[in-house]
């Protein structure tokens, strides 16, 4: 009798063993496939972080030379390296004037009379308003 509880007691023990040694295989290959999803993710967002770094570094130089455009002997080595001009020559820089406001929309806008327009109506007689 003595012998069958010793034997139970260790067939309990290994196979609680052998039950905890199958739950840990299971849970290492059942979290196996989300590590391999983390690890994609996370390569992923490291290659879009660095992609992120070189457009904002591209911005950066964008807005530097749109900042050297204002400078004038930036902007004749621009137009120089560009092709604009020979070695000696003088590049001139014209300043781009004002936008002119179309013909249409400034007679089709009400606006008062001017003085002489008043002094003709007068003289002619007519009154148009």
């Amino acid at each position: 009798m003595e012998k069958i509880k010793f034997f139970s007691r260790k067939l309990v023990i290994k196979s609680i063993g052998v039950v905890i040694v199958f739950m840990s295989f299971y849970f290492v290959f059942d979290n196996l496939d989300s590590y391999n999803q983390y690890k994609s993710l996370q390569s992923k967002l490291n290659s879009k972080l660095q992609y992120v770094t070189e457009l904002q570094n591209d911005i950066d130089q964008m807005n530097q030379q749109i900042n050297d455009l204002e400078d004038p002997e930036k902007l004749d080595a621009l137009l120089r390296e560009r092709g604009y001009g020979k070695p000696g020559e003088t590049i001139d820089i014209f300043e781009v004037p004002e936008p002119v406001t179309p013909l249409e929309e400034t007679l089709i806008s009400d606006r008062s009379k001017s003085f002489m327009e008043y002094v003709v109506e007068f003289i002619v007689g007519t009154d148009s308003g």
